[in-house]
């Protein structure tokens, strides 16, 4: 029987691309990982990772906004059968510095959908993450042009075959996949898909509270 890990990792919205600007959001992402019952990822593994989720982040054709910065990447393993985070405590690495590279002005729930899937149109089989602010600047007919979406599909595969590629030198049958709790498993996936029109991510709102101007008639 297999288990569960998830690399989730996040971090900080600010104002200004310098990192002592104020933070306007925070942000989280997180991809599901097929494990060998009682296999266990140590810190040293995780900052492993951690340095390849940044390579991605901070690549310019990732197209993450300047002003986003990767605070954090984070380890942990569940159970299967209960969806229960087994490990504790949480294996954590910090990042600084870790910022975007592209210069834009989009608002800050602009987003692109990663999406991975096995190929199959299960639902269940399906799963992505969603990259904080965008930089790429959208055209005039709401798209991005294709070779901005090239990019973003290119290092996207590279991050997943680099994550794979990692944790089998460690393991046996570890792989990124897509979590279904109905299941109680996590489906390979052998597919990455990036689309042209970017998302408004309204539930990344969760700390850019909204403040309201009013006029009693």
């Amino acid at each position: 029987m297999s288990g569960l890990g998830v690399l989730a990792f996040g971090g900080t919205t600010h104002v200004a691309s310098a990192e002592s600007s104020a933070v306007a959001e925070i942000w989280e992402c997180m991809l599901a990982v097929s494990l060998n019952e009682g296999f266990v990822v140590t810190q040293d593994q995780c900052d492993e990772l951690a340095g390849q989720v940044a390579t991605w982040f901070q690549n310019l054709d990732t197209r993450i906004n300047d002003t986003e910065y990767l605070d954090y990447v984070k380890w942990n393993e569940y159970a299967l059968a209960t969806g229960r985070q087994i490990t504790d405590p949480t294996l954590v690495t910090f990042l600084t510095g870790t910022n975007g590279a592209v210069d834009g002005s989009n608002p800050v729930s602009t987003a692109m959908r990663i999406s991975i899937d096995d190929s199959t149109r299960n639902p269940r089989h399906k799963g992505g993450w969603y990259p904080p602010r965008l930089g790429a600047p959208v055209q005039s007919n709401g798209r991005l042009s294709e070779s901005v979406v090239t990019g973003m599909l290119d290092q996207a595969v590279l991050l997943i075959n680099g994550i794979n590629t990692y944790l089998a030198s460690l393991a046996v049958n570890t792989h990124v996949g897509v979590w279904s709790r109905a299941d109680k498993a996590v489906h390979v996936i052998n597919r990455v898909r990036v689309g042209d029109v970017p998302d408004n991510v309204s539930r990344r709102r969760n700390h850019l509270l909204e403040h309201y101007l009013a006029f009693d008639l």
